[in-house]
């Protein structure tokens, strides 16, 4: 069981490592005949941020967690939270109000079973997305010709505004920042605690681009098709209790993650809500063409399920400080 992240600083991971194997573990031992053995791979001993899907489908990971987000080309319509900025901040309701249209839209997953032999059995994600920088910073437009880094599929909410994108990944993103080679990192207060970013880019703005449902554990299928009935069970129970027990402490971090980066110095501050919605607006037009890139690429209808996933956003209580639009296909 691996991923390319480390275990200690990110919440998906260290619950591979504790919760889920020691689930794992303990119900094989009470309840089966059997004996299992988790041998650990995180940080990525086995496969990096972007190697995971890869390890698991060819079955040198049996489970492996990864973020969607380094395989926006594999699994672009897994990333569509994504293409919505100015989501919930609240990873809780981000995982529920995916899992809800994921339901009812399984094409967004099933290329995992059909091409990349293994199963999701888990979906968790990150905390509430900010942007931290080497500078001080009061007006979105002020990031026009700054170099700011992140994940990839999220650059463009940067990007739109002016600013000049910069692919990285959480081992690489500390070097870049102390070296000059960015100024700004998008990025979850928990995590940018975690790796220290606040020494390099001590600015930390709470700008509330939203929680990302973006992180997931798959199984390879001939692991599942090997191992007894009775360990397959519990490792699906595993996963189920795991999904619940990472996302809350993926929640609490990023209270922790600004709390814990306010005592270590950083200048912590938030976006106004007149900011937000002017960042959100000047980002109107990308959720569409995004959901349009859904259907040429996938044929999947991603302005209908975008549509859908704002809807049951604001069901669940979250208000958008800008109403995206979507062409609907054929219209």
């Amino acid at each position: 069981m691996g991923s390319g992240h480390p275990s200690k600083p990110v919440a998906y991971v260290r619950n591979m490592e504790h919760h889920m194997a020691d689930y794992i573990t303990k119900r094989v031992a009470a309840e089966t005949k059997h004996k299992v053995r988790i041998i650990h791979a995180y940080a990525g001993k086995i496969a990096k941020v972007h190697e995971t899907l890869e390890a698991v489908e060819k079955g040198l990971l049996d489970l492996g967690g990864y973020c969607v987000c380094f395989e926006s080309a594999k699994l672009l319509p897994l990333n569509w939270d994504y293409f919505t900025p100015f989501t919930t901040g609240d990873i809780r309701k981000q995982v529920a109000v995916k899992r809800r249209v994921m339901a009812e839209h399984p094409e967004l997953y099933d290329m995992l079973d059909k091409k990349y032999k293994q199963k999701m059995i888990a979906i968790t994600g990150f905390d509430n997305y900010g942007l931290g920088t080497k500078f001080e910073w009061t007006d979105v437009s002020q990031l026009k010709g700054k170099k700011i880094i992140a994940a990839g599929p999220n650059l463009p909410w940067v990007e739109r505004y002016g600013a000049i994108p910069v692919t990285t990944t959480l081992p690489t993103a500390y070097n870049a920042l102390q070296t000059g080679v960015a100024s700004g990192f998008i990025m979850f207060p928990g995590v940018y605690y975690g790796f220290k970013f606040h020494e390099p880019a001590p600015y930390f703005k709470i700008v509330n681009l939203g929680a990302q449902a973006q992180t997931i554990l798959t199984m390879n299928h001939n692991t599942r098709k090997k191992l007894p009935k009775d360990v397959l069970k519990i490792i699906d129970d595993a996963a189920k209790s795991y999904e619940k027990v990472a996302t809350l402490d993926s929640y609490k971090s990023e209270a922790i993650g600004i709390a814990k980066l306010k005592k270590a110095g950083a200048k912590v501050s938030t976006l106004p809500v007149v900011q937000q919605t002017k960042w959100a607006k000047a980002l109107k037009d990308w959720p569409n063409e995004r959901a349009h890139d859904l259907h040429k690429g996938y044929g999947i209808n991603g302005p209908l399920i975008m549509e859908k996933y704002m809807k049951y956003m604001e069901e669940a209580g979250h208000k958008w400080p800008y109403r995206y639009q979507f062409k609907q296909l054929g219209s």
